[in-house]
């Protein structure tokens, strides 16, 4: 790929070369914007990295030249520039830039950018190339519909001709353009008027209100007084809603063959019912298949919830009763520390005393017993013990808390029957997760949080958290020794975005558009279900939200999930499903 960098600053010229060289592309350079334009007229790069202040022509004024040429090849164009302001990234944008980057920058984030460019103009050939192909293969079906010797032509419910090859022009007075959208009575040629003008609206209405496709014999008498037979076959045009939107007629001369030919036709409307019902009940195979899948996703996620809310009782209730003495216990002995305090406190005021005494006062022993007292303190440095023991008595006191929280996140987060909806904090959802799976992560990654500050939802909390579990646990599974898992909230427009970001070892391409499917799953035999992706998809598309990956081979991977923020409108449907799926889990 070509990449041209125009710069006028022969330093930051040098060092974007030797960036972008590193990435196997093809460099070219510039100093002005007129050799750069000259330069991207010969040279068609793809990706155009300028500076906006240049020597005779501006940057901005280049990225207008390049939008106004007439290239068949998209060029993506970052813009640099010193301004900072709002309305100059506006300026750049509205000249044609895809980016906008201000100095001073890293040549990382620039190297991003540059990826970002490369991952457009990527898809961006693949549209092209996808719009060529369909292009071609209208071309060819255009080339084999009108090569048909039968006579075809497609009507709306108004008898309005909506398509038509060059077989029925023949019995059309005027050409394509004449006809199509016009009544097909009106333009009909007069040996045929009478089956346009009236059979053909009873056989369109019959299409468009029964869908079911229909064969009719229709015989009239040309000028020459000999009678002609055609077979007008109407096959209505049905969408993925079972919506009837054109009906076909194919009309075919059986004059000279209908005796030979009667037997076949009835064999063939046999066919086509046959073949009719099969497709009907392949569709339905294929729905009661997705529907057995489905179940048994829904039927292993409630076992496992309802195992995982089993347990997080029983560890409850273990854990929270010696818990509870402990930490009783400890607040008992952080107050006989503060009264043991105030009594060495008030011993040492009465040594202080005893020491201020003129000599001979008190009787030698006493005196000893001071200075071993002294002695002792210093020793032992009762000053530093009296402070440490408070320390770690409140030490002691936040680990018996820390246990309290992980104890509740656990039996918050598995409890299926408490699961409804109702107002979700995401972020305090995403904590709780992380409590729940930190043994998980802690060997594997460090934990970056970036946790917007983002508006209530309403939605599933469980099922929510059940999302970010399954989303931390892969990504811990997919970093080999240790690396990093970022999470990062925002609200955008009407919507709370959630990206949770791994460096571990990424999904192929050829894995990833099968990420969500029910059972797929890329480790060994015995390690995986398989399921928890689809669990993850279907409950985000439950909230009306949207979910999706990001990810390359060897840097890691992003999972994006999006969900409105206002309530969900539940439909009957929705809220039969959660209330099976609660009575499941329980």
């Amino acid at each position: 790929m070509k990449v041209m960098i125009v710069e006028d600053d022969p330093v930051s010229l040098t060092l974007l070369e030797k960036m972008i060289q590193k990435t196997d592309a093809m460099v070219i350079t510039a100093s002005n914007g007129v050799t750069a334009w000259e330069a991207f007229n010969k040279e068609r790069p793809r990706i155009v990295v300028s500076d906006w202040m240049l020597p005779e022509l501006s940057g901005i004024e280049l990225c207008r030249k390049i939008r106004e040429s007439q290239t068949t090849a998209y060029t993506y164009i970052i813009i640099m520039t010193a301004k900072d302001r709002k309305e100059d990234a506006l300026t750049a944008f509205d000249a044609g830039a895809d980016d906008f980057v201000p100095k001073p920058y890293q040549l990382r984030e620039l190297q991003a950018r540059m990826h970002t460019g490369w991952r457009i103009i990527d898809l961006e050939d693949k549209h092209q190339a996808l719009q060529q192909t369909l292009i071609d293969s209208r071309a060819k079906f255009r080339t084999i519909f009108d090569a048909l010797h039968e006579e075809i032509i497609s009507v709306d419910r108004d008898i309005n001709l909506t398509s038509i090859n060059k077989a029925a022009s023949t019995v059309m007075q005027g050409d394509y353009s004449d006809v199509i959208g016009r009544p097909c009575c009106r333009v009909a040629d007069p040996a045929e008027a009478s089956f346009y003008e009236h059979t053909i609206r009873e056989m369109v209405e019959k299409g468009f209100d029964t869908g079911r496709a229909a064969v009719y014999l229709d015989r009239f008498g040309k000028d020459d007084g000999k009678e002609t037979i055609k077979e007008r076959t109407v096959v209505p045009v049905i969408d993925e809603q079972g919506r009837v939107q054109t009906v076909t007629i194919v009309s075919r001369d059986i004059t000279e063959a209908h005796q030979r030919n009667e037997e076949i036709q009835g064999l063939n409307h046999k066919l086509k019912k046959i073949s009719s019902e099969l497709i009907r009940k392949n569709l339905k195979l294929e729905s009661t298949l997705k529907n057995l899948e489905r179940t048994q996703a829904q039927m292993v996620q409630s076992e496992k919830m309802a195992s995982i809310g089993q347990l997080a009782a029983g560890v409850a209730h273990e854990i929270n009763n010696p818990t509870g003495f402990v930490s009783s216990n400890l607040k008992t002995l952080g107050d006989y520390q503060k009264d043991m305090n105030r009594l060495i406190g008030d011993y040492q005021k009465l040594r202080s005393e005893l020491k201020g005494l003129p000599d001979g006062l008190l009787p030698a022993t006493v005196v000893d017993l001071i200075a071993q007292v002294d002695a002792t303190e210093e020793d032992v440095d009762i000053a530093y013990i009296q402070e440490d023991v408070g320390d770690l008595i409140g030490d002691c006191r936040e680990g018996t808390e820390r246990i309290k929280r992980i104890v509740e996140d656990l039996k918050h987060f598995a409890h299926p029957g408490e699961d409804r909806m109702k107002e979700t904090d995401i972020n305090a959802g995403i904590e709780s997760t992380l409590n729940v799976v930190n043994n998980e992560l802690k060997y594997k990654a460090t934990i970056v949080k970036e946790l917007g500050d983002i508006p209530i939802i309403h939605g599933y909390p469980q099922q929510l958290n059940q999302v970010f579990m399954n989303i931390l646990v892969n990504a811990a599974h997919a970093i080999e020794k240790s690396g990093e898992i970022k999470i990062v909230t925002a609200s955008i427009d009407d919507k709370v975005e959630i990206r949770i970001s791994d460096t571990g070892c990424g999904i192929s391409e050829e894995n990833i558009t099968k990420i969500f499917d029910p059972f797929f799953t890329t480790k060994d035999v015995g390690k995986g279900t398989g399921l928890g992706m689809n669990i993850a998809y279907n409950i985000i598309a439950k909230h009306k939200g949207h979910i999706h990956v990001e990810s390359k081979v060897g840097e890691g991977t992003t999972f994006i999930v999006q969900l409105p923020v206002g309530a969900l409108q539940e439909t009957a449907d929705a809220a039969s499903e959660g209330k099976a799926f609660m009575a499941q889990a329980t």
